[in-house]
């Protein structure tokens, strides 16, 4: 009886990595689409209301979910904050604390703008959240295929792993 409850708690926990690796992907395809919403409603605050930088990141944060939400707080808060740091800082700063679940490359998107936004006119400013926002829609589709794909293998290897570890541990 002890055999088949450590049995079943291998395979349990094997299968719980495989899960884990699934859920990974899904936080990244879920704070891809929430960052990309985010800088929709940014590039309209900044490009087209002309809103001061904090109060167009307040509007991001209310328009994204999650880890992205509170990027975009965190952000605005070290905006609205006279210190005299650069929004480049604080920008970077933001990506390297919040809890985004991001690959590097996605980061290094995400980079670029910290110098752009607060420095130049709405339209510079539109163009390159624009053009951040794109490249976040493409990196999200990528995301979304590697978790449809990945996501089953990872499921089903976990599960097999925990069979094949049971069957040499009896």
């Amino acid at each position: 009886m002890m055999r088949l409850a450590g049995a079943v708690l291998v395979t349990a926990g094997c299968g719980a990595l495989g899960l884990a690796g699934t859920a990974r992907l899904d936080g990244r395809v879920r704070d891809l689409g929430e960052l990309a919403a985010g800088l929709g409603a940014l590039q309209r605050e900044l490009g087209w209301r002309l809103a001061p930088l904090p109060d167009g990141l307040e509007t991001a944060a209310r328009a994204a979910r999650g880890p992205a939400g509170q990027f975009f707080s965190q952000c605005a808060r070290g905006a609205a904050l006279p210190d005299g740091r650069a929004f480049q800082e604080v920008w970077r700063e933001g990506l390297e604390t919040a809890p985004l679940r991001l690959k590097p490359e996605d980061r290094r998107l995400l980079e670029r703008l910290g110098p752009v936004l607060g420095r130049y006119d709405g339209d510079s400013q539109r163009r390159a959240l624009e053009d951040a926002a794109e490249g976040l829609r493409a990196l999200w589709g990528e995301a979304a295929d590697d978790r449809r794909r990945l996501g089953r293998v990872y499921g089903v290897l976990g599960v097999a792993a925990g069979l094949l570890l049971t069957i040499v541990l009896l």
